[in-house]
């Protein structure tokens, strides 16, 4: 169970920011395209092509940022374990207190049992090469305990509940261009809230498939001319900013479909064109019961082509607002979260691109140090991220709360401003101003996140 907060914090954003056309406005405007474009202008196919073409030869090795987000608030307690100070963590969680957890070396932590699963070790395994840099106690000062005010926060990179774009949308309004929709892109059905609100063109594609155009119960003759139809939409040029948007939508949205089409997998042969050199959970073809490691799948293949993908987000399955039956719910979402982001790093160095891509792994709050009476802990402060990737700067990068000092609402205390890692991440790895995307950025500090 999971509180009413969390229930409401997708419908509650949705009427309280602005949000740009999507692939369910194109359904219901009879558009079949399974595929959501946002962009504010209108741009010739063949220019859009050129953009990301383009874009990839300029930089080959830019690195890209792909960030992950982990929903309902994964507790800190549970999951990096203090086995340095286990009799008060014990004291503290006397029922739910994990009894074996795998040791990080001599570091005085270990980590649930479930972060070992999945290939090479899982992400304790990434832990032991020095791919995995732990950052325990991350939050903001006087933290609000509201699923859909910490999400937004962390979203925005404010401090603020008024509506603003994405933090990652502002980069790449500063540092993207006006043409090329792969260059930030949502591994999802929607635009991630941290991309919404560019004045670039930004994408959502799950995979090559679903980005294809159709309309259920349509095929043969009749599809190619309804498809004909949609070229000359998509070919018009309105002036009404509200029309305008929508074609600009169309247009980008056929010229993402033209781009991918040649690596659909064929539905006869079952020839996979993107098929992964590691196996994901879920099947040979990382296909199955995890949406999540096959997101991260086509994440990993559309990053070896020549299309300038800097930004990527991914959500995380699972449900970690555990408010009670903790211990069941870490021991198999842990483990689907453990499984797919192995595989992906595995993935990344088989293709050999490991070294440009850096993922931030984070959730919106942790939970409080004491467990409650239904086997589960209630929001609190003081949560986890992480960092992974072959050029992460591996250990415990920023102070564990001490467990024998709260706050004045008992819950742990922030040792770390996440703003301090965002900066640390577009300077130190995107290589730009984080002054120029985060207003806070001169007083929040750093992280070093980047060996």
């Amino acid at each position: 169970m999971h509180c009413d907060d969390f229930t409401r914090t997708d419908a509650d954003r949705r009427s309280r920011l602005q949000r740009p056309i999507s692939r369910r406005a194109l359904l219901q405007a009879g558009l079949g395209a399974t595929i959501s474009l946002y962009a504010a202008r209108a741009m010739p196919l063949a220019r859009a092509l050129e953009a990301a073409e383009a874009s990839a030869a300029d930089a080959p090795n830019a690195p890209v940022l792909v960030n992950v987000f982990v929903p309902g608030g994964l507790d800190l307690l549970d999951t990096l374990v203090p086995t340095g100070a286990y009799g008060r963590y014990a004291d503290l969680r006397p029922a739910l207190k994990v009894a074996e957890p795998i040791a990080l070396g001599s570091t005085g932590f270990g980590v649930h049992p479930a972060m070992g699963e999945g290939l090479n070790g899982g992400l304790k395994g990434l832990f032991d090469r020095g791919r995995l840099g732990f950052l325990p106690g991350i939050d903001y000062a006087n933290p609000d305990l509201s699923h859909f005010n910490s999400r937004h926060f962390w979203e925005t990179g404010l401090v603020s509940l008024n509506p603003a774009p994405g933090w990652l949308a502002r980069w790449t309004d500063r540092h993207g261009g006006p043409d090329n929709p792969f260059q930030a892109m949502s591994m999802d059905a929607g635009l991630s809230p941290l991309l919404r609100g560019s004045r670039n063109p930004v994408a959502a594609v799950q995979s090559p498939d679903d980005a294809q155009s159709w309309v259920p119960g349509v095929w043969g003759d009749w599809q190619d001319r309804m498809m004909e139809h949609y070229s000359r939409i998509a070919a018009q040029r309105p002036s009404a900013p509200g029309p305008a948007a929508v074609f600009a939508a169309a247009r980008q949205s056929q010229f993402v479909a033209r781009t991918l089409k040649p690596y659909v997998k064929d539905p006869k042969t079952g020839a996979d064109p993107l098929a992964p050199p590691v196996v994901y959970p879920g099947g040979e073809n990382g296909q199955g019961t995890n949406g999540f490691a096959e997101n991260l799948r086509y994440l990993a293949a559309l990053l070896t082509l020549p299309l300038g993908i800097r930004v990527a987000t991914v959500e995380s399955p699972g449900d970690f607002d555990t408010h009670d039956d903790q211990a069941a719910t870490l021991v198999r979402d842990l483990a689907q979260l453990s499984q797919g982001l192995s595989a992906f790093q595995a993935d990344l160095e088989a293709r050999g691109i490991a070294d440009r891509v850096l993922t931030l792994v984070w959730t919106e709050f942790g939970r409080r140090p004491q467990e409650n009476s239904s086997g589960g802990t209630d929001h609190g402060a003081g949560g986890l991220a992480w960092v992974m990737g072959s050029r992460a700067r591996g250990g415990l990068l920023t102070p564990y709360p001490d467990l024998n000092t709260f706050d004045s609402e008992d819950n742990l205390k922030v040792t770390t401003d996440f703003r301090a890692v965002y900066a640390g991440l577009i300077e130190q790895w995107l290589g730009t101003g984080a002054d120029e995307v985060l207003p806070d950025a001169g007083r929040v500090g750093r992280v070093a996140v980047v060996a």
